[in-house]
């Protein structure tokens, strides 16, 4: 995966290992029902963030997710 000078991930490079995880952990008929469900639904990104990653800032979550990868 690449990062960015700010040491963020790459956003296209993102979403395409999370539709791959959601693929692999759901199988392919679940996983397309599941990301046409969440992008036909009204969501307030501000709200959702904020509930699921508190006070994190991004550096915390990205140092997160890449200790979960190496799991």
């Amino acid at each position: 995966m690449t990062t960015s000078l700010q040491g963020l991930p790459d956003i296209r490079e993102l979403k395409r290992e999370a539709i791959e995880v959601i693929i692999k952990s759901f199988g392919i008929t679940k996983a397309a029902f599941f990301l046409r469900e969440m992008m036909s639904q009204k969501m307030e990104y501000f709200e959702i963030k904020d509930k699921l990653f508190e006070e994190k800032t991004a550096k915390e979550l990205y140092n997160e997710i890449c200790e979960w990868k190496k799991k």
